[in-house]
């Protein structure tokens, strides 16, 4: 993966994970679900230049942290800004009561990653030092998801280290020169989509996602029409005893601890929704070349772990099932999450994310800076009120037990249902564990479970089916109005597809994501008039995106009519 000889804040392509996260954003402006937060506790003598200087040479060495997304008639391009853009904030509490200081500072660490990130603004990264008393700093670190993942903080955190004993020494920060930047691997993402290999994949990738219902725990409200992201979490914990029979299981069957986590926890969800096909996300490095391990960046992908869980199997064959299911999710890694969803193009429904509902992940503990001299480095725990997905476990191996946390939808879930879930995982993990030969409709359902009933059965009953009847055609309507017509406009040039008429809907003539915003983009320019993403996916045909379109003019109208005007303005009629 060679570095191309790229000009000096020259735009560049964004990868696949990049571009989905910038279309988010646009569907979902002004919300910081995506805002990555890390912060460590510094007690004893801190040098705040030596900080500083450690800060910025990171920023210095990767481009994606001091980046900014620009929208052109091509796309979303990234470009990199001088490092200069990147000024960490002070924050100075030593002269308040050591009680009111924390306080003070937990409010500061609130608001921080409450705040969102203007992607078209750099940089990606936001560090506050908070002086608590002079030998107790608190660090912050918000980045957004767009320019690192969990790998990122650990390469981050080693950067950082090594520049700061450099700088407390006063010695020059050598670090070793990066051999490609994260614009690099996104071009070589792009080239690498249309060979043989990548083309394999994705065949492997729909023919298993085929005819996918991905599964969906009972809720104690009903689902709105468009995420919120409110959320919280409940605490959850593999005791030592508990953890060693996992591993001792897992080595019996050549499985990893993560495997037999996976399979108990989809036992539960299989009992939970009364389906015995079951579906969860898992993110996996996406670091499958050696030149980008040492780059900060998004690269984390997602892959959807399917299992079947029909025919009654005792749990040593659900551990083969989902061992054969992960390895072949492994081997077939290469395809971007974001690219599977444009080829399958589930259903869309902004409530709800694409093929999958619950995640679960098994991490290592959190990275933080290490060897800081005269400095004692301790973890900074950050409440976490951002859910992105029904339910998320995220769990981690310490060692002697598995500790972690699962987060959760506040808009479909109680707080009390959660920790039922969490410990009905724990029990049923404990009795699989311990008889595995059983056949797992044998274990009870944990207490306290909210729980699907399949639907009753239809086999052996028959239904006369209903006369087939011709479906009535209408002949197409052509365009009433001007914007109905700039619509119709836009869309073939966009599509390469004319619509056969105002009735003509979007995403079934080939649109995605992407296109929708280079759609609204294009339409935006030529009205000089902000539009939503959103709107055409709750507009998607040509009429209804009109009508919604000629409401935001007249309401854009009305705004402007209601300004007062400049001394010897005047409107014209």
């Amino acid at each position: 993966m060679p570095g191309p000889d790229r000009r000096a804040h020259a735009p560049t392509l964004l990868s696949f994970a990049q571009q989905r996260l910038w279309f988010l954003d646009r569907l979902r402006p002004g919300r910081p679900d995506h805002n990555v937060p890390t912060a460590v506790r510094l007690r004893g003598r801190l040098d705040q230049e030596a900080l500083t200087r450690a800060l910025t040479e990171v920023v210095r060495r990767h481009e994606v942290l001091r980046g900014r997304i620009v929208d052109t008639e091509d796309g979303p391009r990234h470009v990199a800004e001088p490092v200069e853009t990147f000024v960490p904030t002070i924050t100075d509490l030593t002269h308040t009561p050591a009680e009111q200081a924390w306080q003070r500072a937990r409010e500061l660490v609130a608001a921080d990653l409450a705040t969102p990130f203007d992607l078209g603004t750099a940089p990606m990264l936001r560090a506050r030092l908070i002086r608590i008393a002079p030998d107790d700093h608190l660090l912050l670190l918000v980045i957004h998801h767009i320019a690192c993942d969990g790998w990122s903080l650990s390469v981050l955190w080693q950067e950082f280290s090594a520049g700061y004993g450099a700088a407390v020494d006063g010695r020059p920060i050598a670090l070793a020169d990066l051999p490609v930047q994260y614009a690099d691997f996104a071009d070589w993402q792009r080239s690498h989509q249309a060979g043989a290999a990548m083309l394999d994949q994705l065949a492997h990738w729909r023919e298993h996602l085929a005819d996918l219902s991905p599964s969906v725990l009972p809720t104690d409200r009903a689902r709105p029409t468009e995420w919120s992201g409110r959320g919280d979490q409940v605490e959850i914990e593999i005791p030592a005893e508990l953890a060693e029979r996992i591993r001792t299981l897992g080595r019996a069957h050549e499985v990893t601890p993560f495997m037999t986590l996976l399979a108990a926890f989809q036992v539960l969800l299989a009992r939970c929704t009364g389906q015995a096909d079951v579906t969860v996300g898992t993110p996996i490095s996406g670091r499958t070349r050696i030149e980008v391990e040492p780059l900060v960046g998004f690269f984390v992908n997602t892959l959807v772990l399917r299992t079947d869980l029909s025919g009654d199997p005792g749990f040593t064959d659900v551990l083969a099932r989902v061992r054969r299911g992960a390895v072949e999710a492994y081997a077939h890694q290469d395809v971007p999450f974001e690219r599977l969803v444009q080829e399958l193009r589930p259903e869309r429904d902004l409530g709800q994310h694409p093929l999958f509902t619950v995640m679960f992940q098994l991490e290592d503990p959190p990275a933080l800076p290490s060897g800081l001299p005269g400095l004692e480095v301790s973890a900074h725990q950050i409440p976490n009120g951002v859910a992105k997905f029904d339910i998320e476990v995220s769990m981690t191996d310490g060692g002697d037990r598995f500790t972690g946390v699962i987060r959760y939808a506040a808009d479909l879930f109680d707080r009390d249902t959660v920790r039922q879930l969490s410990e009905g995982f724990r029990a049923l993990l404990d009795q699989l564990v311990d008889s595995p030969e059983r056949p797992i409709s044998a274990w009870e359902t944990p207490p306290g479970l909210r729980v699907s009933r399949p639907a009753p059965a239809t086999l052996g009953t028959e239904t006369e089916p209903a006369a087939e009847t011709e479906p009535e055609t209408e002949p197409a309507t052509g365009p009433a109005t001007e914007t109905e017509l700039l619509v119709l406009e836009t869309w073939a040039a966009v599509l390469g597809v004319t619509p056969d008429g105002v009735d003509s809907d979007f995403f079934e003539l080939g649109g995605h994501s992407l296109l929708a915003s280079k759609v609204m983009s294009r339409l935006g320019r030529a009205l000089d008039l902000e539009l939503p993403v959103a709107l055409l996916f709750y507009h998607p045909t040509v009429a209804e995106l009109a009508d919604g379109i000629d409401a935001a003019l007249l309401a854009d109208l009305a705004a402007a009519e209601s300004e007062p005007l400049p001394a010897g303005k005047a409107r014209h009629p």
